[in-house]
């Protein structure tokens, strides 16, 4: 009897320990399903666009902090973007910037208009840039979102001239300073000027090499060999006169110097600061001449 009793106590026990696996079994299923699932991150569902990316200067977008990123679909469906980043180490992050466009299938690009960050510039303005990416959220017709990588292409001459550009703002900008003095009457009604270029280090002679002015004026150098170093006259005078020129005009001030900082390298261009006087200065002398000339060119 207590051997049957010991047989009968074992069975129960066993079943129990049964029951209880199976209840732990049936309310954990879902999790150990997800545990497992968890290594694998879930599959986008649909097309994955195909697309590649070139960066480029467009004239109309061209200023300091602005890549056109051309991207190209190679795929049969409209892709989507709405976010991109240019991706390097030659330009500070900026982070995903939100886009509303539709690339077309096809081998016509369409141009996203990328902001990037500060130049990085390790080896002065002898610096080249970095192999870059595009970072692109985008999505094809009938498709996920997806999170794109793009490679631009390398070595890039675009992102080389960029980072030249600012790389040489930067050297200037910590090597010297530019003003330009009061614009004075000439006895022909143009105006007279006198840039100065200071630098920081007294060590160092810098020299202005060269001016240009903009589509409304012109902005000459004169030599004058009785100006100290780091002096240059100029001359401007009104190019046109026509009213369409004059409204029309973008950067009517918009006037560049070539500053040679005595390294030996070469003359960096930079703007010529235009303050509200020169620029009263170049209006008054712009309804004269322009009044004598009947000029509607």
């Amino acid at each position: 009897m207590r051997r049957l009793r010991f047989v009968l106590v074992l069975v129960v026990a066993v079943l129990l320990a049964g029951i209880v696996a199976v209840v732990v079994a049936l309310t954990t299923g879902d999790d150990g399903d997800e545990v497992a699932d968890g290594d694998d991150a879930p599959l986008a569902e649909g097309p994955v666009p195909d697309l590649t990316a070139t960066a480029e200067i467009r004239r109309s977008f061209n200023r300091s902090g602005l890549v056109v990123i051309a991207v190209t679909n190679h795929g049969g469906e409209p892709v989507h973007v709405t976010s991109a980043e240019l991706l390097s180490d030659s330009f500070e992050q900026t982070g995903p910037q939100p886009f509303d466009s539709t690339i077309p299938a096809g081998d016509t690009p369409r141009d996203l208009q990328v902001e990037y960050g500060l130049a990085r510039c390790p080896d002065g303005v002898d610096s080249t840039s970095a192999q870059s990416q595009v970072a692109l959220t985008a999505r094809a017709e009938g498709g996920d979102e997806q999170a794109l990588v793009l490679d631009l292409p390398y070595p890039n001459g675009t992102l080389d001239r960029l980072l030249g550009t600012d790389c040489d703002a930067q050297i200037l900008q910590q090597s010297v300073s530019l003003t330009m003095g009061p614009l004075v009457p000439a006895e022909d009604g143009t105006l007279t000027g006198i840039l100065t270029v200071t630098p920081v280090d007294p060590a160092v002679t810098p020299s202005i090499t060269d001016t240009r002015g903009s589509v409304l004026f012109e902005v000459a150098p004169q030599p004058d060999p009785a100006l100290p170093p780091g002096q240059l006259r100029i001359r401007s005078d009104v190019l046109r006169c026509g009213g369409h020129a004059i409204g029309d005009a973008k950067r009517p001030y918009g006037f560049t110097a070539w500053i040679d900082l005595g390294t030996g390298g070469e003359p960096i261009p930079t703007a010529i600061p235009v303050d509200d006087g020169q620029r009263a200065a170049l209006d008054a002398m712009q309804a004269q001449l322009c009044a004598d000339r009947n000029d509607e060119s």
